[in-house]
Order: C-alpha cells, then structure tokens, then sequence
C-alpha cells in the first residue's frame, strides 16, 4: 500500500522540479519518486560497500546487502575508488587453506 509523503520546497527548487519533469516526460510526482528511490539506492550501495571497504563484508554478501547485483557493486566500488582492507601474507594462507578444507569436506 502506497503512502502519501510531502515537503515544503522553495518555489526557485519547484520551479527547477517542473523543468526537469518536463524534459524527462514525467509529471512532477513521478519524477520526486524518482529522485527519492535513487537516493534510496545510492544510500544502500554506500552503506554496503563501506561494509566491504571495513572487511565486514565480501563483494557478493555487499551487493545483497544493497539489493544490486555482484557487478552493479563491483562498477559502484571500482567508480568510488573503494577497496577492501590489505590482508597479510599469512591471512591469505589462512583463508586459501581453510578454502581447500570445505572443498574436500564437500567432496
């Protein structure tokens, strides 16, 4: 069930709104809901790549987080320039090892 949700703007922001919903062929509202829901993504994408960034999360568990797919998360962080922390040699060999012993269990 959809919601009624409203703002007071400044007419110069109402009549910008105006020119942009009339370029993009939308009625104001659409075009609101639109902008709104963008941000709603955006909002999720930064909070799960920061989540990556801090070693919390993989790329995959990240993207579900946001509700994207693994390669609208691996262009976010490419374009964000956001990496997840440096591991040492011997975290690598951990999770390698670790790796091999659930692919042999599963065997």
């Amino acid at each position: 069930m959809s919601k009624t949700v409203s703002t007071r703007m400044e007419e110069e922001e109402i009549q910008k709104l105006n020119a942009i919903a009339n370029e993009e062929h939308l009625d104001r509202s659409a075009l609101i809901r639109k902008f709104v829901l963008d941000q709603i993504k955006l909002h999720d994408m930064k909070r799960a790549a920061e989540h990556y960034r801090k070693g919390v999360a993989s790329l995959q568990e990240a993207a579900t987080m946001a509700g994207a797919s693994l390669y609208d998360m691996m262009d976010f962080v490419e374009k964000e320039k956001i990496r997840p922390p440096v591991q040492s040699t011997q975290e690598i060999d951990a999770e390698i090892h670790d790796a091999i012993g659930i692919a042999k269990k599963n065997r």
